[in-house]
């Protein structure tokens, strides 16, 4: 965990750097969300996360005037785009959600030019997809995705010049704030919580599942208003829910481990959200096919296949698949 943070802290900074030449007037921000003590041996990661998400707010932005042509709709079709770049490119599922989250929180600020997005489709989309490429910038540390490249998986609907363009003026809208903890990196820590008897087989399987809630939540609205770490718990949680692999004492210290770093009310109401937008799926109860399918015999308890949520004519920018480059 630090060390993929500090990772990503190197990678804001030579992405800084070499995007703008005269950069004595960002010292202020450089170290706005980086974990200065990530290196003490006291040092608490979700507490950390927690203070850092306390910076990432967002509104109800298509309440706002003249926001007429921008619905939840218009927002759903960005982020099944972003997810379907990111899935054809084959990069991390994070990178699509801390894409959406820049999205989302750069049409909350009501700074640049945020509010002419809110009027116009063609700024609405372009800023989704440049969302998506400061995304690219800030946590795919062994890909590189170029103004020159996107404008091509947009079929030159939009120019490279008018993606650099936007880049800045999202920058400067979020106060060069482009990193912030995600759901995943909560769960990856509340995993932790699960009795010892669980194998780490399980634990990574309890994980595959809950990004899938992740990025479900993310096509829902609703969700942007919610703090990643409640983000994190719930679909955590949803993933466990209907399983037997907790007792019942078990499963009480689990939610009791959970109501010590993150507000329970929240968790369970976007639980509830979340278990009804998202239609359950019929588990596989015989133990062979988890064996077959090298999944771990006690995960079949809970399995979900994998269904897509993208389909392919929902979004309004065109997309070609591209191999992932290295």
């Amino acid at each position: 965990f630090t060390s993929r943070k500090f990772r990503q802290a190197s990678k804001i900074h030579s992405y800084t750097f070499a995007n703008f030449p005269s950069t004595a007037f960002l010292k202020p921000y450089l170290c706005l969300t980086m974990f200065d003590n990530a290196t003490n041996d006291t040092f608490d990661p979700i507490e950390a996360m927690k203070a850092q998400e306390e910076t990432a707010h967002c509104y109800n932005y298509l309440q706002s005037d003249g926001c007429n042509c921008i619905d939840e709709s218009s927002r759903k079709s960005m982020v099944t785009w972003c997810q379907k770049v990111q899935k054809s490119l084959q990069l991390s599922p994070e990178t699509a959600w801390i894409a959406v989250s820049l999205f989302d929180r750069y049409l909350s600020s009501g700074k640049c030019k945020s509010q002419e997005a809110l009027k116009d489709k063609y700024k609405f989309q372009l800023a989704a997809i440049t969302s998506f490429y400061i995304a690219v910038k800030v946590h795919e540390e062994f890909v590189e995705l170029d103004t020159v490249t996107l404008a091509k998986l947009c079929r030159g609907y939009y120019a490279a010049a008018d993606i650099a363009s936007m880049e800045g003026d999202i920058l400067f809208a979020l106060d060069w704030r482009v990193s912030c903890p995600t759901p995943m990196d909560f769960a990856r820590q509340m995993v932790e919580f699960l009795p010892e008897k669980i194998s780490s087989s399980m634990s990574e399987y309890i994980l595959e599942v809950t990004q899938e809630y992740i990025d479900h939540s993310a096509t829902d609205f609703f969700f942007s208003f919610c703090k990643p770490s409640v983000i994190g718990a719930s679909c955590l949680a949803s993933t466990l829910t209907g399983s037997d692999i907790l007792s019942i004492s078990e499963r009480q210290a689990f939610w009791l481990e959970l109501a010590r770093i993150t507000d329970m009310i929240e968790v369970v109401e976007a639980q509830d959200k979340l278990l009804a937008g998202k239609a359950p799926t019929k588990p596989v109860t015989s133990l062979s096919a988890a064996r077959k399918s090298s999944v771990d015999p006690k995960a079949a308890a809970f399995y979900q296949p994998k269904t897509p949520i993208a389909s392919i004519t929902s979004s309004p920018v065109c997309m070609t698949q591209t191999a992932r480059q290295a």
